[in-house]
């Protein structure tokens, strides 16, 4: 796996971590795009609402991640737990999915909470809203704001939300 670091001014971007309010694995995706069918009102994950049609990643979401300098991360509920344990990240226990976050100098911050993705309606304000999150963490950690420094001690990443 390639580690990507991008920089804005001083500011280094590392990961894009997007994370999905559904179980991973086949037959899940296979009851999810029938939910969403079905009766997508009841639908848990917004953000899948709007990312994805009935079996794919809708193409101008596709189209503006790829267009972002910085790696991104995928995570089911269940992988996003292995891959961030509470143990060792206790900061997550209490993230409601779905969400959008950003990993930098071992920090977690969050571009877009699951509040904010349940207000969206389509692909183009998802794209609009990111793409603000973006602009104003960058302008925030280029300013120096000290409510955005990053917290470490030893595995532990913090969230900002």
């Amino acid at each position: 796996m390639q580690e990507v670091a991008k920089t804005a001014g001083d500011v280094s971007i590392d990961r894009l971590v997007i994370v999905y309010n559904a179980d991973d694995g086949w037959t899940s995706a296979l009851m999810d795009a029938v939910h969403k069918l079905v009766r997508p009102e009841t639908y848990e994950c917004s953000l899948c609402m709007i990312s994805h049609g009935a079996v794919s990643m809708r193409r101008p979401w596709r189209n503006y991640l790829d267009s972002l300098p910085m790696e991104k991360r995928f995570y089911h509920r269940q992988d996003f737990a292995r891959a961030y344990p509470s143990d060792a990240f206790p900061v997550i226990a209490g993230l409601d999915l779905p969400a959008i976050l950003l990993e930098s100098d071992s920090a977690l911050h969050c571009l877009l909470s699951s509040q904010e993705l349940g207000r969206l309606a389509d692909v183009k304000a998802l794209i609009a809203a990111l793409d603000r999150a973006l602009k104003s963490f960058r302008n925030r950690r280029g300013a120096g704001s000290s409510q955005l420094e990053p917290v470490r001690s030893g595995r532990e990443t913090r969230l900002f939300c």
